[in-house]
């Protein structure tokens, strides 16, 4: 077998994700770039950013110069969804969240358990932790809703119209 054709086989076998996003990731790193970039200059800075991450009191900044690909100081729309894999938030609104419940609601009883959500945390050890902070009504599950609302944390504050002051009485 000649190398192209090993590699060929290779590839096809050992699939490998290249660092351009998914299709679904594309689209959310659009939404987050529209609802972070506070200042419209097209990229974030590293205040920009940290609402974004989950672990941005301890990681942020690693995450932040991590997915800073061309290293000037900002994140571009194409650079977000490398650096923001990590986050379960990403992750749940790139694949879709009604579709990504029905994926991991395993036994189809319409909530997810810690065992089921898991399978697409990103938070390693602290997904307990985060599960729990998810399930509003605490009964050690989580509802579609509470799904949803988990997902969407962190960009709905983002995303939410900025008022005008009050005008000054007269």
């Amino acid at each position: 077998m000649t190398i192209p054709a090993l590699l060929l086989a290779v590839l096809i076998l050992f699939p490998i994700r290249l660092r351009g996003a998914e299709p679904g990731e594309a689209a959310v790193a659009s939404r987050v770039m529209a609802a972070a970039d506070k200042n419209h200059d097209g990229k974030l800075s590293l205040a920009e950013y940290l609402p974004l991450d989950v672990q941005a009191k301890h990681h942020g900044v690693e995450h932040f110069n991590g997915g800073d690909a061309n290293r000037d100081g900002f994140l571009q729309e194409a650079e977000l969804p490398a650096v923001l894999h990590k986050q379960t938030w990403f992750a749940i609104l790139s694949e879709g969240i009604n579709a990504c419940f029905d994926r991991l609601d395993a036994n189809r009883d319409g909530r997810l358990d810690l065992g089921e959500y898991r399978a697409i945390s990103r938070m390693g050890g602290h997904a307990e932790q985060h599960f729990k902070a998810a399930d509003g009504d605490q009964d050690g599950f989580l509802s579609r809703a509470e799904f949803t609302a988990h997902a969407e944390a962190k960009l709905k504050p983002l995303e939410a119209p900025v008022l005008a002051p009050p005008a000054p009485p007269k």
